[in-house]
């Protein structure tokens, strides 16, 4: 405790005056005579006891009222951990936390407005001349700059709630860099944060530079409950007509009650596809599941909801996709009789599919150019490949097209190695020239789900007439789908960038024609197409997802600007836009900020559709309470931080304190009164 006037000290002298008076007491006493007084001994005693303790007492409440009297005028006060001084340069630092938890009700109202005005009082409190920067989540550049008091005033009274979310410690550091950089390190410098303190960005520990003077200001908000949906996938993220789709929700309950039978709706384009009902118990997550059957071709807009009050921003989850109305196939084969025996076997597959469309080429006569238009290319017994072919099968790969590889019956084993590298694929080694029957299949795998209705017990798979040995490579993440009895495999998968690599063993000739006559080749080859679809990403994040890759297409006009509409708004913009020879690449930074579903559009064309959805940190609406905050600025070693209590009160109140020290005069004088009532009433009413 330290004064500001000690000066008032040297007035404690004056505690002399009601010890002189006790000493000496000026009442005159009366002699009264009594005959007999030996009845009165004993009474005698004990009012000189009680009279004695009575002016003790007295003595002692006189004595205290004039001490806390005495500390009163000299204006005591506890000191802030700070050694902040009012000084006349002053640089202040304000944080508004705009995020949607601040949209939180409080007993002042939002607690995004009461953190409006709080900064405005901060404005006020300080003198004429007073430099000022403010922080959002949004990090706008023009809040980069330096205002006066009028200026911080017009910018807050502008601010609006924010999708962003940022850590503190992002605005802290920032604050001593923008600091650094307009050349203010002789200012003294103070920084106010005013939010919730969420759990998920109070991050004092990675405060920087710790020699700025930072003051938590917490507002409190009612008692919050939030029900929401915190993420939404797929187990097959390729999607194509007439299949069966399973999208699973993980829904969060943060609330302290049970939740029963609510309701989970699946709209997709604009119509109801599914719902479903889910029950949740308090402080605990469930993942519920929606099915539906993808009924027509095109971009595919869906969005998953339920019904929970006050934060709507949680509730919903969008989704888009893209359904191909075909598949195309290219069937590539060499001059070798056994190369169009295999030939023979794919193109009756596929003859009358109204899917699946076929086309045939020689490796001769083939365009490398359109290998990309496929979704699915077989390479049938080639013989040998060009530079410019392998390249080009390499690219198309990368964007999403599959490879299906039979080998020639007399294989090359370094051309088919050349190949096999190219995909980080297990090289052969050799060859076993004796017939081995398939035995092994990998009905765990996706890729056989739904093919077999149940597992006989002594299958008779196919007898293959001579296979290819391929190394064991952990290097290699290939997936075995067939085997041999020797355990040798037949078929394998390999994912490369966007695209698959599926490998067959043995060549498809009419020595093998009993792999292509059994029950086993039409799931197989038919299943390796289906699943030639690229994964599509289904959703994005505000703020972190701001870029996207556009693949290359004769629909796009590269003279005409690429456009991005908000479909809820109508709102659209031009991104950035980056050419390669992996399509384009547009940028979209900080022009998305809602959620919702957004067209890709060029010319009259759209291109194809984007899902962005919130943050979900900010659903957790955990807070640091107050005494929290103090453990970890402790624990940081922070000694120019402090958490103002109470920071709902008026902020002239808090300025004076943090200036000055939290202030004990009104208790003392309290007390004072409260001695000199003792003294009184002892006088008054001790007989």
């Amino acid at each position: 405790m330290k004064f500001l006037f000690p000066t008032f000290l040297f007035a404690l002298f004056t505690i002399a005056i009601p010890i002189i008076i006790h000493l000496f007491s000026f009442r005159q006493y009366k002699t009264v005579y009594f005959s007999n007084v030996s009845f009165l001994k004993d009474i005698k005693k004990e009012s000189k006891n009680k009279s004695r303790l009575k002016q003790l007492l007295i003595l002692i409440a006189r004595i205290l009222a004039i001490i806390f009297l005495v500390f009163a005028f000299a204006q005591p006060y506890i000191p802030t951990t700070t050694d902040a001084k009012k000084q006349p340069n002053q640089l202040i630092g304000i944080y508004i936390d705009n995020s949607f938890s601040m949209n939180a009700l409080s007993e002042n109202g939002q607690l995004l407005e009461v953190a409006r005005n709080k900064a405005l009082e901060i404005a006020h409190a300080h003198p004429a001349g007073t430099k000022f920067m403010l922080f959002t989540n949004d990090l706008k550049p023009k809040h980069q700059h330096i205002f006066n008091k009028e200026q911080l005033i017009q910018q807050v009274a502008e601010l609006q709630s924010s999708p962003n979310l940022l850590p503190m410690s992002m605005i802290y550091n920032r604050f001593t860099i923008q600091n650094q950089a307009i050349n203010e390190s002789s200012t003294d410098k103070h920084l106010y944060f005013i939010s919730d303190f969420q759990r998920t960005i109070t991050d004092v520990e990675n405060f920087n530079d710790k020699s700025v003077f930072s003051y938590l200001l917490p507002l409190n908000a009612n008692e919050v409950a939030n029900l929401y949906i915190d993420s939404c996938w797929v187990e097959v993220p390729a999607h194509r007509l007439k299949q069966e789709e399973e999208v699973f929700v993980r829904i969060k309950n943060s609330s302290d009650q049970d939740y029963q039978n609510l309701p989970l709706k699946m709209i997709l384009n604009d119509s109801i596809k599914s719902i479903t009902n889910f029950s949740v118990n308090a402080q605990n997550e469930i993942v519920a599941n929606l099915n539906y059957t993808n009924n027509s071709s095109g971009l595919q807009l869906g969005k998953i909801e339920i019904s929970d009050y006050p934060f709507t921003h949680d509730n919903n989850w969008y989704i888009s996709y893209f359904v191909e109305p075909r598949l195309k196939a290219l069937a590539v084969f060499g001059n070798n009789p056994g190369s169009r025996e295999g030939l023979g076997y794919i193109s009756a597959l596929f003859r009358d599919d109204d899917f699946i469309l076929l086309d045939e080429t020689n490796i001769q006569n083939i365009q490398i150019s359109k290998l990309a238009d496929y979704n699915t290319l077989f390479l049938i017994g080639i013989e040998s490949f060009s530079s410019g072919f392998l390249g080009e099968l390499v690219n198309s790969v990368e964007r999403g097209s599959s490879v299906v590889i039979f080998p020639e019956e007399k294989t090359n084993l370094n051309t088919l190695n050349e190949l096999l590298t190219l995909f980080n694929a297990n090289v052969a080694t050799g060859v076993d020239t004796t017939k081995q029957k398939i035995s092994g299949i990998d009905f765990e795998n996706k890729f056989f789900a739904d093919v077999f209705r149940k597992k006989e017990e002594n299958p008779v798979y196919p007898e293959i007439d001579g296979h290819l040995l391929f190394s064991n490579s952990t290097f290699s993440a290939e997936t075995r789908l067939l085997w041999f009895q020797n355990n040798d495999k037949a078929l394998s998968m390999i994912n490369f960038e966007k695209g698959k690599v599926w490998v067959f063993s043995f060549p498809l000739t009419l020595k093998n024609e009993s792999f292509a006559r059994d029950i086993l080749f039409v799931p197989t080859i038919y299943n390796i197409v289906l699943n030639s679809l690229p994964s599509q990403q289904m959703s994005y994040t505000v703020g972190k997802n701001t870029f996207y890759q556009i693949q290359e297409s004769p629909n796009i006009n590269l003279n005409s600007p690429i456009e991005i509409e908000n479909i809820k708004t109508g709102d659209k913009f031009i991104p950035t836009k980056n050419i390669s020879n992996r399509g384009i690449q547009i940028g979209f930074s900080e022009q998305i900020f809602n959620d919702g579903h957004y067209l890709v559009q060029n010319e009259d064309t759209t291109l194809t559709a984007l899902a962005f959805n919130y943050d979900r940190k900010e659903s957790d609406l955990r807070t640091f309470e107050p005494g929290e905050l103090e453990e970890k600025i402790k624990l940081a070693q922070l000694k120019n931080a402090q958490v103002v209590q109470n920071a709902e009160r008026s902020f002239s109140e808090i300025f004076n304190e943090i200036q000055n020290g939290k202030q004990l005069w009104k208790w003392f004088i309290l007390l004072a009164l409260m001695f000199i009532l003792t003294e009184v009433a002892i006088i008054r009413f001790w007989k």
